[in-house]
């Protein structure tokens, strides 16, 4: 039948429901002409067509119904989907998926991003070294003038800085020895090389002469003796790499044989003790729990206090920075630490300003030295602790002498910027300035990425009285400066500013962005699913399609199975709308017992009503007498239904026959709502049509 359904609509070039009632009402009005002018032919081939366009609509409303019978799945899919997206929403909101994973992130792990960041960091890290070349040593050590330097360099090298030997602890932490090997970068280094000829100090005999001043006569009368047979003077000319990283002499070789406990090494370099982490053990956090730790410090050599240092304030280096990695999650007003072993303490620093400064990709805060970190407690009392053994130096200076193995060397900004005015005084050629001699540090604050760096420091040899020693005297209560390096990062290299750009400006936006898709999608699903359902609801409602749904397949068959009614019955059918005439030809009765009951069924009402849908749509109603006499309760109009029966070639003569007799009910209800039920036998039928045609139908 769907097949015969397809036929047809190829033949009458129909698509959809609309052109099915376009070729519908066409018919219908052929019919109505054919039925008017008593051509039997022409409403026979009418009533064929109208029959037609009745499968076409059934087809049609029966794949319309399959349709809408997906509908409430859509909805109920839709909805589901709705809520999951809405629950999507909250889960976002609530647990903060971006943070949770930025923190897993942080937390160092064996093999973990940030862990091989912070193993072997893939910077650019250099060390730039500036000398002091003493340019009038003759007249200085003859007293006629004072000392006079000029700065060389930068002697440019790069420090592959390395964590090796890692260990995890079970308190949360990790051990390492730290190394910082350096290589020398001529292209950098402006011309500059390291077998340039410059007159500095000599580092072995003054720290010698400094240790020893206060000791009994004997042996400074022995180092007398000693400093005298080997001619040695307190300032000589070297290269520049001799003095960096050590020259052999005399006086260290005495000192590494006759005091083993004092020195371990045979030359001495600044920039070589100064780099040195031989034996060096740190351990650092995981950030378990905290990950705003992770990558600091937890000790130093076993301690979280360095041994050179009383008080928290001047030795506790726990939570500092190696410049590595900084704390995490910074708040605007935050202070951090910092240390390195050059510097022999832990340094604070503290936000510059409020601006945020943009490197490539990233953006940070600027970070400085705290105001009077030198003081040595005359300002801030708290750096009293700097004083070692009660012995204060001047503003501007801090001794580390434990640090670099009992050689008077004192720490400084570079060129005595900010330290006491007799400090650059004493020497002449210095030119202290805010911009060039100013260290900064600017730091991510969410991951406590470096972004850049620069670590400006200066070492000096402080002399305390030197008489004792003829020829070192002159050098008595005065700060020599001999270098001041600079440790910069001058900016991320680009593939871990691409990857901490993804991580920090893309990733946050996902969040929101999720939230509010999911949330605004899943509302709206909710509201298309509801409005689609209530909608369905309410059309399935008012025009009783589950009914029409039902008894469409039901149409498809009879139609097929009974053949196509004769011209004057679809006449009678389609002349009532409001179909209170429901016909069935349950058998074989002759067109003449529906023009008797034309005049015995239809009112004068049902003459003007519009026609109705088609016979093939009416008829499975037809048996339903229930719900038509319970549906018109309470109306004016009369109600009839009609069972009939008719045979297999109906036609429009008055000579039809009868085979079978069929039972005939009428129901109605008066205007005063009393309600009467008259069977009519097919014999009075029969009696009336004799008196009428002289016979009865079906006899010859």
């Amino acid at each position: 039948m769907k097949e015969f359904a397809k036929y047809l609509a190829r033949r009458y070039s129909v698509v959809n429901a609309e052109d099915v009632d376009a070729v519908s009402n066409n018919q219908h009005n052929q019919l109505d002409n054919a039925c008017s002018q008593g051509d039997k032919r022409k409403s026979l081939r009418a009533t064929r067509s109208v029959n037609a366009s009745g499968i076409l609509n059934s087809f049609f409303n029966e794949r319309s119904s399959n349709k809408n019978a997906r509908s409430p799945k859509c909805a109920f899919l839709l909805l589901s989907l709705g809520i999951l997206a809405i629950c999507a929403a909250v889960f976002v909101k609530i647990f903060h998926p971006y943070d949770l994973i930025f923190k897993w992130k942080l937390t160092m792990s064996e093999g973990g991003e940030i862990f091989n960041l912070w193993a072997k960091p893939p910077v650019d890290l250099y060390l730039k070294v500036y000398l002091f070349n003493i340019t009038n040593a003759a007249a200085f050590m003859e007293g006629r003038e004072k000392m006079h330097v000029e700065q060389v360099g930068p002697y440019v090298y790069k420090e592959i800085m390395t964590h090796e030997n890692i260990t995890f602890n079970e308190n949360n932490t990790m051990s390492t020895n730290p190394s910082h090997p350096l290589v020398w970068q001529e292209h950098l280094s402006e011309g500059h090389s390291e077998d340039d000829e410059v007159v500095m100090l000599n580092i072995a005999m003054l720290a010698i002469s400094h240790l020893t001043a206060d000791k009994p006569f004997f042996i400074r009368m022995g180092l007398n003796t000693l400093f005298a047979s080997q001619d040695s003077k307190p300032i000589v000319r070297m290269t520049a790499k001799e003095f960096m990283f050590g020259y052999a002499t005399t006086l260290t070789s005495l000192g590494n044989t006759f005091l083993p406990g004092w020195i371990y090494f045979d030359k001495v370099g600044l920039v070589d003790r100064m780099m040195d982490f031989n034996n060096d053990y740190e351990t650092f956090h995981t950030g378990v729990p905290d990950t705003s730790i992770s990558g600091l410090y937890a000790t130093y050599r076993g301690s979280p206090n360095l041994p050179q240092w009383d008080g928290d304030h001047c030795s506790n280096i726990e939570n500092a920075s190696d410049g590595t990695k900084f704390p995490s999650f910074i708040q605007p007003n935050d202070t951090i630490k910092f240390f390195r072993k050059s510097m022999c303490r832990p340094v604070t620093l503290h936000r510059a300003d409020d601006e945020v400064i943009p490197k490539g990709s990233l953006s940070g805060y600027r970070y400085i030295f705290e105001d009077n970190l030198l003081d040595n407690g005359r300002v801030n009392e708290k750096n009293q602790c700097f004083c070692r053994k009660g012995y204060c130096q001047p503003v501007g200076l801090v001794d580390v002498t434990d640090c670099y193995y009992g050689f008077p060397i004192s720490l400084s900004f570079p060129h005595f910027m900010d330290g006491d005015p007799r400090l650059y005084t004493d020497i002449t050629g210095l030119e202290p300035n805010k911009e060039k001699h100013s260290s900064e540090f600017i730091v991510e604050p969410q991951s406590g990425l470096p972004l850049s760096l620069s670590v400006k420091v200066q070492i000096n040899m402080h002399f305390r009285d030197l008489s004792a020693y003829s020829r070192v005297k002159r050098f008595s209560h005065l700060t020599v400066p001999m270098l001041w390096f600079e440790i910069t990062l001058p900016e991320l290299p680009d593939s871990l500013d691409s990857r901490f750009n993804f991580y920090l400006n893309i990733l946050p936006w996902i969040e929101p962005v999720g939230f509010w898709a999911g949330l605004v999608f899943g509302l709206a699903l909710l509201l298309y699913a509801v409005t689609r359902a209530t909608m369905r609801l309410t059309y399935l409602s008012k025009t009783g399609q589950s009914l029409e749904v039902n008894y469409a397949r039901a149409n498809l068959l009879q139609a097929a199975t009974n053949g196509v009614y004769n011209p004057c019955e679809m006449k009678l059918l389609h002349t009532n709308e409001k179909n209170n005439i429901l016909l069935r030809n349950a058998g074989h009765e002759s067109d003449v017992l529906y023009n008797e009951l034309q005049h015995t069924a239809l009112t004068p009402k049902h003459q003007g009503a519009k026609r109705g849908s088609l016979a093939l749509e009416l008829e499975p109603a037809i048996s339903n007498t229930d719900t038509s006499s319970s549906s018109d309760e309470g109306n004016e109009s009369d109600t009839a239904t009609l069972t009939i029966s008719r045979n297999s070639t109906p036609s429009c003569s008055d000579d039809g026959e009868t085979n079978n007799d069929s039972f005939i009910s009428k129901s109605y209800a008066s205007d005063d709502d009393e309600q009467s039920t008259a069977g009519i036998s097919l014999n009075s039928c029969r009696n009336s049509i004799v008196e009428s045609h002289g016979r009865v139908p079906g006899q010859n």
